[in-house]
């Protein structure tokens, strides 16, 4: 099982809304945020976490992030990191689905 393209919707929804979802354990949050290194552009943001809870009750020391550029190529790496989170770290999911 993968995290496709399709799953983590356009790049318009990203112009208004945060997206969470998750796959087989591992929580995850995409967001567009306002950079300022070194003139003002907007990246995806992305956050990975342990489940079963929701991002802002998950502790911060729990999750890991990476910033894309937000542009199409920028939304297929946010896709590639979440796979390679996913794969890297599939122990630390599963164990998550116990509780």
């Amino acid at each position: 099982m993968m995290i496709t393209s399709e799953d983590i919707l356009n790049m318009n929804f990203y112009r208004k809304e945060a997206f969470t979802g998750s796959m087989l354990g591992m929580r995850y949050r995409i967001c567009r945020e306002t950079v300022d290194t070194p003139a003002e552009t907007d990246c995806f943001r992305v956050w990975v976490w342990p489940g079963p809870y929701a991002f802002a009750a998950a502790a911060d020391d729990v999750k890991r992030s990476a910033d894309f550029p937000f542009t199409e190529e920028g939304r297929r790496q946010v896709v590639d990191w979440l796979n390679e989170q996913w794969a890297a770290r599939k122990d630390d999911w599963a164990a998550t689905m116990l509780h």
